[in-house]
C-alpha cells in the first residue's frame, strides 16, 4: 500500500463531529470576546481574553481552511455556506481565498510556480543577479520584523480586503465579505466603543501572529523540497515540500491537526478531525520532517533557496553566488 492510498481511509466526512467541533469554536470564541469586553475598562483582565480570543479565532480560521478544501461537511453546499459565513471572523474572503489556497496546493515545492506560494522566496542566483532595491525589499520582506511582528496584522486586517484573484472569483463575494467586517466592527464599536475596537484588534493581531506561524514554519525549514519541471512532482512536493509541527497536544487541538501537513497536502480531502489519526496509523509508509519550537524559530533564519545544494540557506550563501559570477581578471 502507498501512504496516498492510506490516506484514502480518512476521507469519509462525519457531518455531526462537523457541527460539534464548529459549535464548540464559536462558543469558545464568543465567551472569551465577551469576557473581555465585560472586563472593560480593566485592561490588565481584558487583554489576556482579547489573547484568547484570537487563539480561538485561529481555530475558526481553521474550519474555514477545511471547507474551503469541502473536507469538512459531506455536502459541498454546507462547506461553502460555513466558509462565507466564519469569514468575518477569519479575516479571509472565501471564494478568493479558495483559489489561491488551491493554486498553492497545486504548486507545492514548483520553483516554476512560486507565485502560487503564500509567502515570498527567491532562489540564491536570482537574489544575486537582483538589483540593489529588490534585493533590500526582500531583506526587509523576509525580516523576523515583518514576518512575525507587522506582517501577518497587515495581511489580515488590510491586504485581504483586496484578495489576489478577487475580480476573477467574484467581486461581490468579496464586497459581501468585507461588509460582513464593518458590521462587526460596527457592533463591536456599538456594545463597547472605541476600547471594544482596542480589544477586536488585539484579537486579530494575536490570532494573525500566531496562525502566520503555520504556513511560514511548515514550507520553510532547511531541507525543504523545492524542484523545477521536468524533475519536480507533485507527491514530493507534498510530503518533502512540507512538515509536521510537533507543538503539542495543545497545539493540535487548537488549529485541528493542521500540524500534520504532509499529509494534508497529499490528500487535502482527510477532514481535520481525521487528519492526526490518518497520520498516527500510516506507520513506516511515512517519512515527516518533524519540527518543535525551537527548530520553528530557528526556520526564520532562512532566506534563500540554493538549488546547488537542495536547501534553505541565509543572505550570507548569497555572498558566494556572487562572487561566482564575477568574472576573473
Amino acid at each position: 500500500m502507498t501512504i496516498k492510498q492510506h490516506t484514502r481511509a480518512y476521507c469519509a466526512k462525519d457531518d455531526a463531529r462537523a457541527w460539534r467541533e464548529t459549535a464548540l469554536t464559536l462558543v469558545l470564541y464568543a465567551a472569551s470576546l465577551a469576557a473581555a469586553l465585560m472586563a472593560l475598562p480593566n485592561w490588565w483582565v481584558a487583554v489576556p481574553f482579547a489573547a484568547l480570543t484570537g487563539l480561538f479565532g485561529v481555530r475558526v480560521y481553521m474550519l474555514q481552511h477545511d471547507c474551503i478544501h469541502g473536507s469538512l461537511f459531506s455536502a459541498r453546499q454546507m462547506n461553502d455556506l460555513m466558509g462565507n459565513a466564519l469569514s468575518f471572523i477569519a479575516m479571509t474572503p472565501y471564494e478568493a481565498t479558495r483559489r489561491n489556497h488551491n493554486l498553492h496546493h497545486a504548486h507545492v515545492g514548483d520553483l516554476d510556480h512560486r507565485e502560487a506560494f503564500e509567502i515570498d522566496i527567491m532562489t540564491v542566483e536570482e537574489y544575486a543577479n537582483a538589483s540593489a532595491g529588490r534585493r533590500l525589499w526582500y531583506r526587509f520582506y523576509r525580516s523576523r520584523f515583518t514576518l512575525l511582528i507587522v506582517g501577518p496584522f497587515v495581511l489580515y486586517l488590510v491586504l485581504r480586503r483586496f484578495p489576489r484573484h478577487g475580480i476573477e472569483t467574484g467581486v461581490g463575494n468579496v464586497i459581501l465579505h468585507n461588509t460582513m467586517i464593518a458590521a462587526y466592527f460596527a457592533a463591536i464599536w456599538a456594545v463597547a466603543g472605541w476600547a471594544g475596537i482596542g480589544v477586536l484588534l488585539i484579537s486579530i493581531y494575536v490570532g494573525a501572529t500566531f496562525g502566520a506561524i503555520i504556513p511560514y514554519v511548515v514550507h520553510n525549514f532547511e531541507e525543504v523540497y523545492w524542484k523545477r519541471r521536468p524533475v519536480y512532482t507533485y507527491e514530493h512536493g507534498a510530503l518533502q515540500g512540507s512538515s509536521v509541527l510537533r507543538f503539542g497536544r495543545l497545539f493540535d487541538w487548537l488549529t485541528l491537526n493542521i500540524a500534520y501537513h504532509d499529509l494534508h497536502h497529499l490528500n487535502a480531502n482527510v477532514p481535520c478531525y481525521n487528519l492526526k489519526r490518518c497520520h498516527e496509523e500510516a506507520g513506516d509508509l511515512i517519512d515527516s520532517r518533524l519540527i518543535g519550537w525551537r527548530e520553528a524559530m530557528a526556520c526564520y533564519g532562512w532566506k534563500l533557496y540554493d538549488e546547488r545544494s537542495g536547501r534553505m540557506v541565509g543572505f550570507a550563501a548569497a555572498r558566494g553566488a556572487q562572487r561566482r559570477m564575477v568574472p576573473a581578471e
